[in-house]
């Protein structure tokens, strides 16, 4: 309940057990003090949370069934962000906060890499790590998941020599928009057909610690790797028309034509989307955990909540026919959060099913509208009050407003 309402204390979830105990006629209903609640939840433990998450992820990507394959694999969004926390000293230690924040004046900040299920939109897992550690290292902590035969899908930030050998050794295969930093000769290699070329890229010469792997790591990678790259122009209404070249493993041209590896990697923004859906509509952008394992508690709770609700947006989908892709997450967990006080009081009866299958059917018949080429500034109407900014500790502003 707290995830579904992000704004929520111990004080307001205890609560609404207490009415939800009341509306059964509970004759003698728990004590009003949260602290049993928040001591109770320091007890559980991160292990079960995490294999919820785990198992939750699965049921979604088995409920989709083989519809949702690209080319007979399965396709996985790889992507990272980072969310604020408490400024606690215990959090500043485990996490610390980015630099150009005085002491006193941040928030520590967790930096986040997670796996994503192109097909249904679940997280299979995340890695969660401080604010220094790298995104990439994060990663392939996760590779532990993938089977020979996936498909990466990643921004140009994962498009490296040591995660594309890696996953190739694998058995997996990789699509990456190429990162901006590695120059292209296109009269290099052998054409396979238009903007669509198979090169052979070279090791680093030395290790650095920009790799972000061992030395040891290193040296296993091979002294060369076949890349394909596949180039598109991308253009929209009022924006100039640009290139975009995208990296792949994927070599062989008749089984993988250039138009449907432009157009998977286009569908790597539902992976921004997908981190919308957690960040804003279920509050994970700011925690509320005062120490490292609430903060990871916390994490893995939104995320599990958010498959639960994808698990239910499945569903709606297949029993109505719906596009599982349009459906609209924030409609989704509205119509939950209004339908969840009277499933709670009718549980167990006829009439708490009937509403169920109805909150489905809401669900199912919420769509996003389809507007392509749909174009917003990102900029805000509402203009914020003029507080002057926090650039001194706390404690040290309140002997100065005092003396």
């Amino acid at each position: 309940m707290q995830v579904l309402h992000p704004d929520c204390s111990c004080r307001a979830a205890v609560a609404m057990a207490l009415a939800e105990q009341a509306a059964e006629g509970a004759d003698s209903p728990m004590s009003a003090d949260p602290s049993a609640y928040s001591q109770a939840r320091g007890r559980l433990r991160t292990d079960v949370l995490r294999h919820c998450l785990h198992a939750t992820a699965q049921t979604v990507r088995d409920a989709v069934g083989d519809g949702y394959l690209w080319f007979g694999r399965r396709v996985w969004l790889v992507d990272g962000t980072r969310c604020s926390m408490p400024d606690t000293p215990s959090l500043q230690r485990a996490f610390g906060q980015p630099d150009g924040q005085h002491p006193g004046c941040g928030f520590p900040v967790a930096t986040l890499t997670a796996l994503f299920c192109w097909a249904s939109g679940a997280v299979l897992d995340v890695a969660i790590g401080p604010y220094r550690d790298s995104e990439l290292r994060l990663w392939r902590r996760l590779w532990n998941w993938l089977r020979p035969g996936d498909v990466i899908v990643g921004d140009r930030f994962y498009c490296t020599y040591t995660d594309l050998a890696g996953l190739v050794r694998r058995g997996c295969d990789a699509v990456c928009r190429l990162h901006q930093r590695r120059k292209v000769d296109w009269r290099a290699g052998r054409k396979l057909g238009p903007n669509d070329r198979l090169v052979r890229w070279e090791r680093p010469a030395k290790h650095t610690r920009g790799h972000n792997v061992s030395v040891r790591q290193w040296r296993q990678l091979p002294q060369t790797l076949p890349v394909r790259l596949v180039r598109g122009i991308v253009g929209a209404p009022g924006f100039r028309t640009r290139e975009m070249i995208v990296a792949t493993t994927l070599l062989d041209p008749a089984a993988y034509p250039a138009a449907d590896i432009l157009a998977l990697y286009g569908d790597r923004w539902t992976v921004e989307l997908r981190l919308r859906d957690i960040k804003t509509t279920l509050g994970m952008n700011i925690l509320r955990g005062k120490s490292p394992s609430m903060v990871r508690k916390e994490i893995y709770m939104h995320l599990l909540a958010y498959n639960l609700i994808r698990q239910m947006m499945v569903r709606a989908a297949t029993e109505y026919g719906r596009d599982l892709h349009r459906l609209s997450f924030a409609g989704a967990v509205q119509h939950l959060d209004a339908a969840l006080p009277y499933l709670h009081l009718y549980a167990g009866t006829a009439h708490a099913r009937r509403l169920a299958e109805l909150v489905l059917r809401w669900i199912a018949h919420d769509t996003v509208p389809d507007r392509p080429g749909r174009i917003e500034p990102r900029a805000r109407k509402r203009r914020p009050k003029k507080y002057a900014l926090l650039n001194k500790p706390r404690q040290q502003l309140r002997k100065e407003l005092v003396s």
